[in-house]
């Protein structure tokens, strides 16, 4: 995880994280990917790599352990059906 505090995130990542809160639409969250200049198909990207970071989690913990664990679920169902191996296989 990234060291950090809530201080630390931009105004975009807490807009990000406080559309996660909610169960949003694809025009919410394309409507919010235009307002902050973001490319639609860079949204996800993003949200990943802001999980990582403490101050993500400081922020929004609710969001960051559904973003986990929706990761882990989707590398574990790639991992069994052979889409993604370990660096051991």
């Amino acid at each position: 995880m990234v060291p950090g505090t809530v201080n630390e995130l931009s105004a975009h990542d807490r807009m990000i994280l406080d559309l996660e809160k909610t169960e949003h639409t694809s025009a919410a969250r394309d409507a919010l990917c235009r307002r902050i200049e973001l490319p639609p198909d860079e949204y996800t990207i993003v949200l990943e790599g802001l999980v990582d970071t403490d101050a993500a989690y400081s922020y929004a913990p609710d969001v960051v352990d559904r973003v986990r664990h929706l990761r882990a679920e989707r590398f574990a169902f790639e991992r069994r059906h052979g889409r993604w191996k370990s660096p051991r296989s």
